[in-house]
């Protein structure tokens, strides 16, 4: 049962990416996939690492890496069953270097916590472009 919910979670986590326990494991797959080549103690643990994680919780670097993820009980009473839950990180967008898939994006876009700089532009019946007025 736990290698299935690994699998869910690393499938989740990479979006699709990873289909197959490559390096031994479900979790060195997502190593992997992250960039990260070798284990520091365990894949587990290099996973928490790298999401800046730097002790295990209650002894259990799976308990750190539910709570990272805001999970604080088991579900299903595994804390695996918790973590295949999470969904996919949010990645900001850049501009030409993102490679997020546009028609499967499902975060809210918003611009509540976005402050943009007013432009005026005028309409010149003249030219008929929109032009950005210097200022």
């Amino acid at each position: 049962m736990s290698l299935i919910l690994q699998q869910q979670y690393v499938e989740n986590q990479t979006s699709g990416a990873v289909t197959f326990p490559t390096g031994g494991s479900w979790i060195s797959a997502y190593c992997l996939y992250l960039g990260i080549t070798e284990p520091n103690g365990t894949w587990i643990q290099s996973l928490c690492e790298h999401f800046g994680i730097t002790e295990p919780l209650y002894g259990s670097w799976t308990i750190a890496l539910a709570n990272y993820y805001g999970y604080t009980q088991p579900v299903n009473g595994t804390w695996w069953g918790a973590l295949a839950l999470a969904g996919p990180p949010v990645s900001s967008f850049v501009w030409e270097t993102n490679t997020n898939n546009w028609e499967a994006e499902t975060r809210r876009w918003s611009l509540d916590l976005v402050v943009w700089n007013t432009v005026q532009t005028q309409w010149e019946a003249e030219t008929t472009q929109w032009e950005v007025p210097i200022t």
